[in-house]
């Protein structure tokens, strides 16, 4: 789709000024670039910056609403989620702020439209049994035992560290410190932009241990921990996506990255480790972040907290 030349010219501006100025990571803007051309799809009457009205964004949200799309084979959907909706409504609001703020429009048109509550009913955090399930698969259906290594360390970290997928892929072998059992996560890809350490469990640092030794002997190279399958260098964020993709099948259990992040959260938070040190371990900026992260947590995981009370 060719981007009108008015919108398009604004919008490369301030994707410049995210990306070198506030240096924003690359997957928040992936995220501002993807929404923008979704405005630009549903919407093609915006053909400007004058075009940016309330009435026009109001036109938006109904036609996501009540487009058709395919989403599989021969599997076609309507409507998004109120969380969905949410998350355009606040990546298009930072645009529109930066226009406003610039004198590009007079008003932002977003001003007096609330984003919807987002209603969460899934559970998203990964179960023990799910997370069992995909050690399972990895030890049943690798290629060599560098592959088993390999794998069985990607999901430690996950599982253990609860890791951003940018900053997975961006580990080196340098962010494992042995002697103080500490794993650095470096504020480059970090998307809160500060860096911090996660201390190692020691299951975690058993299975660093053995993927090292696997891999010295296959003599990689590379700076990057986590090693592609069949050349000296890092994996790529398309071959971490076609791993998940594997996995799912091989093992049965559907899952995106995200849903360790929430595991780990939520498995904290059952162990009564506080908010702030879950904040912390996170790497969130604000412990409003971190609360959401805990939704996961089920009414009968509190049962043992509930027969704590006593009378006497």
């Amino acid at each position: 789709m060719e981007l009108k030349p008015d919108l398009s010219h604004l919008f490369e501006e301030y994707i410049t000024e995210c990306q070198f100025t506030r240096r924003l990571s690359s997957e928040t803007l992936r995220g501002y670039k993807s929404v923008f051309s979704l405005l630009l799809l549903v919407v093609p009457e915006i053909t400007s910056s004058l075009s940016l009205t309330p009435d026009m964004m109001n036109e938006f949200f109904k036609r996501l609403q009540t487009r058709e799309r395919k989403i599989g084979k021969g599997v076609i959907k309507s409507g998004v989620r109120c969380s969905t909706i949410r998350t355009y409504w606040h990546k298009l609001n930072c645009f529109f702020m930066w226009l406003r703020v610039n004198k590009h429009i007079a008003n932002n048109p977003l001003q007096n439209i609330k984003p919807p509550e987002a209603i969460y009913e899934d559970n998203r955090a990964l179960e023990n049994s799910e997370i069992q399930r995909l050690f399972a698969a990895v030890a049943l259906h690798s290629q060599n035992i560098l592959i088993l290594r390999r794998d069985t360390l990607i999901l430690s970290l996950f599982v253990f560290c609860g890791l951003r997928k940018g900053e997975f892929l961006s580990l080196q072998v340098r962010d494992i410190d042995v002697d103080k059992g500490m794993l650095l996560i470096r504020a480059k890809s970090s998307k809160s932009r500060k860096t911090r350490s996660i201390p190692i469990h020691k299951t975690l640092m058993m299975h660093f241990q053995e993927y090292i030794r696997e891999r010295n002997k296959h003599g990689y190279k590379t700076e990057y921990l986590i090693v592609s399958n069949n050349h000296d260098s890092k994996l790529t964020s398309h071959g971490l996506k076609h791993w998940v993709k594997r996995l799912n099948i091989a093992s049965g259990v559907r899952f995106h990255l995200h849903r360790f992040r929430h595991a780990f959260a939520c498995t904290l938070g059952n162990k009564n480790v506080g908010l702030i040190k879950i904040q912390k371990l996170m790497g969130h900026a604000d412990p409003k972040m971190t609360a959401k992260y805990l939704r996961s947590i089920t009414s009968e995981e509190l049962r043992a907290d509930i027969d704590m009370l006593s009378i006497y």
